[in-house]
């Protein structure tokens, strides 16, 4: 039994801690290492439960690790609702809990769990508009109970700076597309501008330690060293200006594309707009999902490859695709004790995925044809009941303290459909419908000249194939804008034919 969860010893990552600091959690020391985030500090010092639903005070626990739900929203030195999943771990910082009294782990008001019947969904919309006077009381009470927060301390705040351009070419995103796009276009000696959420560039891909093929002719690449070469390609760029930790939230009138970013409001209007935001990952449909130990595939990776940090001992791992193989071997790799793979899909394409990835056999036993039936705990996951897809088969329960759950994904492409951009849905899986864009062979959005998708944003799964997206849509956006001769054009023409035999194998 492994009880301290640092990593200090991988097969494959260089394992270089920072400067050991400490910051206080609800009036105690914990002790972090610069280059952390606060989440994984906490769950390195063996908290599992950060913050309360809103309605039943039912536990939460880390689950995306990239800042795509709530669950570890807290109140870090007077700022109220802080994803510390994406917050660094900093000397002295002041990190309280929200949405708990008098604690996280014993919360009072998981009471009303046990009188659900009484407090049915919008409840509050009816149960307390009478009488009148009262309902300014029941309110305040609601309101703390959302988990919400309370209003940041009073400082003086900084004066944010309101900044204008018109760049070339925008793109929206620094993982592998994106890099590829910026890479492409700016080597016409077009002006491009990159947006990336994050502090470093790279996506989610610098956390993936699996091979990829980036092409047919070259022999498989890890996927961080891959987008890790291409990012310090892209930093040394000239005619590139970067927008670290900041995010493209809307398009307004004018085609006017909005940025926020530390201390600044962009207003952009480029000439060409690349989106290469990603995707979102699904959980799965089954009983008590949310409970605290339930990770996605990226959320794992961000964790034991970020921040350097186990996320347990004993593992499930529940696949819907290929991705969750990978992400098995990886728990394997990181000295985590994989119980099994939970797959409904049919035998020989478990085996098939399992074989690839390498966690076939003892490493990993294989349930082939069966599902996630419910997660066993009540402040944190303890095992799961699974059960066979086909009628008829018998209930197996497995002990484990993490379940990594691989799904199926959602394109992050909100940015497309603000300028009426057209999209299909596609049944993606029995519980999901995806909205796609339609896409010309350049990438380029059918109802906006102007717009090009690429990589996951527009439905893409394959690394060869978001490359090769981002190149062609680079290519496009710097033609369109008469950066580049016969020579540029004959490059895309190759890459577009390229793209079709991607597609095709």
């Amino acid at each position: 039994m492994k009880n301290n969860l640092r990593i200090t010893d991988h097969p494959i990552l260089d394992i270089q801690k920072g400067r050991r600091i400490s910051f206080q959690f609800n009036g105690r020391s914990v002790t972090a290492y610069e280059g952390e985030t606060i989440a994984a500090a906490l769950y390195a010092s063996g908290v599992r439960i950060f913050s309360r639903s809103f309605k039943y005070h039912r536990p939460r626990g880390l689950f995306c690790m990239a800042g795509h739900c709530s669950n570890c929203l807290m109140r870090v030195d007077g700022v109220p609702n802080v994803r510390v999943c994406r917050e660094p771990a900093h000397q002295g910082a002041e990190v309280v809990s929200q949405n708990a009294w008098p604690s996280l782990t014993f919360d009072l008001a998981a009471l009303t769990g046990y009188v659900s019947f009484l407090v049915r969904p919008g409840f509050q919309y009816h149960r307390f508009i009478r009488p009148r006077w009262a309902y300014h009381i029941w309110e305040k009470f609601l309101r703390r109970m959302a988990g919400i927060g309370t209003l940041a301390d009073s400082k003086p705040a900084a004066p944010t700076i309101r900044k204008t351009a018109s760049p070339e070419i925008v793109v929206i995103g620094g993982g592998l597309s994106g890099l590829s796009a910026v890479l492409s276009a700016a080597r016409t000696g077009a002006e491009v501008l990159l947006v990336e959420r994050e502090a470093v560039l790279g996506g989610r891909a610098q956390y993936d330690t699996s091979k990829i093929k980036v092409n047919l002719e070259n022999s498989p690449l890890r996927r961080f060293e891959v987008v890790r070469d291409m990012a310090e390609q892209v930093e040394a760029l000239d005619n590139c200006r970067i927008l670290k930790n900041s995010t493209a939230f809307a398009w307004y009138d004018e085609d006017i594309l909005a940025v926020s970013g530390p201390g600044e409001f962009w207003e952009l209007k480029p000439g060409r707009t690349i989106i290469a935001t990603g995707c979102y990952e699904h959980p799965m449909i089954f009983g008590n999902n949310d409970l605290p130990g339930i990770f996605t595939a990226g959320a794992l990776q961000r964790l034991m490859h970020g921040d350097n940090i186990r996320p347990g001992n004993r593992a499930v791992v529940a696949a819907q695709v290929d991705e969750g193989y990978a992400a098995a071997k990886q728990l394997v790799e990181a000295g985590v004790n994989v119980i099994g793979i939970v797959d409904s899909r049919n035998k020989e394409t478990v085996l098939s995925a399992a074989n690839a990835h390498g966690v076939a056999g003892a490493d990993a036993p294989l349930f082939s044809g069966y599902t996630l039936k419910s997660a066993i705990g009540r402040r944190s996951i303890r095992g799961v009941y699974i059960e066979p897809v086909k009628a008829g088969g018998k209930k197996l329960k497995v002990s484990c303290d993490t379940l990594c759950v691989a799904g199926a994904k959602t394109p992050a492409n909100e940015l497309l459909f603000q300028r009426t951009c057209e999209g299909t849905y596609v049944l993606e899986s029995e519980h999901q419908f995806t909205r796609k864009p339609n896409v010309l062979p350049d990438m380029r959005v059918v109802s906006a000249d102007d717009m090009f998708a690429v990589g996951a944003a527009c439905g893409s799964q394959g690394t060869e194939h978001a490359l090769l997206q981002g190149k062609v849509a680079g290519l496009s956006a710097a033609l369109d804008l008469a950066h580049g001769g016969s020579e540029i054009e004959q490059a895309r023409e190759q890459a577009v034919e390229q793209l079709k035999d991607v597609r095709g194998s």
